[in-house]
C-alpha cells in the first residue's frame, strides 16, 4: 500500500517589496510630521511650504495605508511588515486628519 502524498503548501517566507515600501513611507510621514511640528515651534509665521508638505504627507500616508491593506490581503509571506506598515500609516493618517480638523476650527 502506497502512502498518499499530502498536498501541503506553505506560505513563502519573508515579505514583499510593497509591504516594505508601505512601512518605509509610514515612517517617513511620521518623521515629516515631527519636523513640521518642530518647524512650526521655531517660526511664528509658517510659510505655504508648511501646508504643502503636510498635505503631501497626508496623501502619502493614505496611499501607504491602502498598499499595506492590499499586502495583507495578498497573503504572501510574513504578515509582520504589512501590519506594521498599516499601523504606522494609520496612526500617521489619523494624526494628520486630527491636526487638520483642529486647525480648521
Amino acid at each position: 500500500m502506497k502512502k498518499k502524498k499530502d498536498n501541503v503548501q506553505f506560505r513563502r517566507k519573508g515579505f514583499s517589496g510593497k509591504a516594505l515600501t508601505a512601512l518605509i513611507t509610514g515612517c517617513l510621514t511620521v518623521v515629516i510630521f515631527l519636523v513640521l511640528i518642530f518647524w512650526s515651534g521655531i517660526k511664528e509665521e509658517t510659510p505655504q511650504a508648511f501646508a504643502v508638505c503636510a498635505t503631501a504627507a497626508l496623501v502619502v500616508s493614505f496611499i501607504g495605508l491602502i498598499v499595506s491593506i492590499k499586502c495583507v490581503r495578498e497573503q504572501e509571506g510574513s504578515y509582520a511588515v504589512p501590519y506594521a506598515g498599516m499601523a504606522v500609516n494609520g496612526i500617521a493618517f489619523i494624526t494628520y486628519m486630527v491636526t487638520y480638523i483642529l486647525g480648521a476650527v
